[in-house]
């Protein structure tokens, strides 16, 4: 898969980690279930970063 894919989708990962987070917060009686997506994309999307951070900086030595 090409650098910039795995950094869209990264990105992609992380906006929806944090609107579902947010959106936990603000909402009254918003589900559990919410949050844990919004912990779980926010996790997906940090490593995603940091792994093409790395490949990145593999790619630019070679």
């Amino acid at each position: 898969m090409s650098l910039l894919l795995k950094q869209l989708t990264s990105a992609f990962f992380l906006l929806i980690g944090l609107i579902a987070s947010l959106s936990w917060n603000e909402w009254k009686d918003s589900p559990t279930w919410m949050l844990a997506i919004g912990i779980i994309c926010i996790f997906l999307g940090v490593v995603g970063v940091v792994l093409n951070i790395a490949q990145a900086e593999e790619e630019t030595d070679t």
